[in-house]
């Protein structure tokens, strides 16, 4: 487990509903204790795909964040590109979630 020392900002997760006419949609958020990495990554999304992430966010095993959620940092809004647990000895020790720039 990531120790809280390091995670010394906080995001905002809204999971991704669905799209509607207007654009997509949201559920309620929830806010996380992380640790957001700002650079450009090369990141891949599927098999065939590869996409640039803005920033790297550390999260703890047990948030909830899923691709295609939308996050918040200090005002700066992002679309998750991808999320992959980083395992330890024993258990996932840390969520790494690359995080892409969101037009909304």
């Amino acid at each position: 487990m990531m120790p809280t020392a390091l995670l010394r900002q906080t995001v905002r997760v809204e999971p991704y509903a669905g799209e509607a006419a207007s654009g997509p949609l949201y559920d309620a958020s929830a806010s996380y204790p992380a640790r957001v990495e700002p650079g450009r990554r090369l990141v891949r999304s599927t098999e065939d795909a590869a996409v640039v992430s803005d920033a790297v966010a550390y999260l703890r095993p047990d948030a909830v964040v899923a691709v295609g959620d939308r996050v918040t940092v200090s005002g700066i809004v992002y679309r998750v590109l991808a999320v992959d647990a980083g395992r330890g000895l024993l258990r996932d020790e840390l969520l790494r979630v690359s995080l892409g720039r969101s037009a909304k």
